[in-house]
């Protein structure tokens, strides 16, 4: 199964608003899943200005199944409607398990990621470009697997004993006055370093130096509250 698979089962199960097809669907090769269903004419979803054609698992094909039709663009009604839909896909952040296929903000991401039990198969990307096709990146997952796409980056979030144990850290650094920024490059300008001490920032350098350019280490660097939560926390 590919996301756009999953995508598509969930989205005719919410009863999603799903665009018309262009025309009557043979049984071919998809050239983005590889996989052999119900297809449309490349032409019919793909521009030529299309960008990815390097992550096409079967590029030889002049085909795109209807599964990756209605993913990337469910949405509208007609097809002079296309052009100025937004295609939840590409254009936000989303977790889908083939029962629903949910748009997420940062918040939203976070609770799925820190949750602790997760479905059975589901797939999920993050993105802060809102330009790419994420069913294109993420992965389907099974069981215990855990592997979110962020961008074009592939983060496995399988061992949540780890990611819990980043996120405790990441989370209190940033409550300590450690901003973003700082905490991305691990890289602290004096007039912070003379606010939370030398001792406090050498410990953190320490244990974050080896990680900062990781997959898993930037992901949870996106997903930290912002100031405006952090301000809503301590008002409450």
């Amino acid at each position: 199964m590919h996301p756009t698979n999953l995508i598509s089962i969930a989205l005719q199960k919410q009863n999603k608003i799903l665009p018309p097809l262009p025309c009557e669907p043979v049984e071919e090769i998809c050239a983005i899943t590889g996989i052999k269903q119900m297809c449309i004419p490349r032409e019919e979803v793909i521009q030529y200005t299309f960008t990815n054609l390097d992550m096409f698992v079967s590029p030889m094909s002049r085909f795109v199944s209807i599964d990756v039709f209605y993913a990337w663009n469910y949405g509208y009604k007609t097809n002079e409607d296309r052009k100025r839909a937004k295609h939840p896909e590409r254009m936000s952040s989303w977790f889908c398990d083939g029962e629903q296929f949910i748009e997420l903000d940062r918040q939203g991401v976070r609770e799925w990621v820190l949750k602790e039990k997760m479905p059975n198969i589901w797939t999920g990307y993050v993105t802060t470009s809102y330009k790419k096709h994420g069913s294109m990146v993420a992965r389907i997952n099974k069981g215990n697997r855990r592997i979110w796409a962020f961008e074009m980056r592939l983060v496995d979030c399988s061992n949540m004993i780890v990611v819990l144990d980043w996120w405790q850290i990441l989370n209190s650094a940033l409550r300590d006055g450690i901003g973003r920024t700082i905490l991305e490059s691990v890289e602290c300008p004096p007039f912070v370093l003379g606010k939370i001490g030398v001792k406090k920032w050498i410990e953190f350098e320490r244990w974050a130096r080896p990680k900062y350019q990781s997959a898993l280490y930037s992901f949870l660097c996106y997903l930290l509250p912002s100031q405006e939560e952090l301000e809503k926390e301590r008002t409450r």
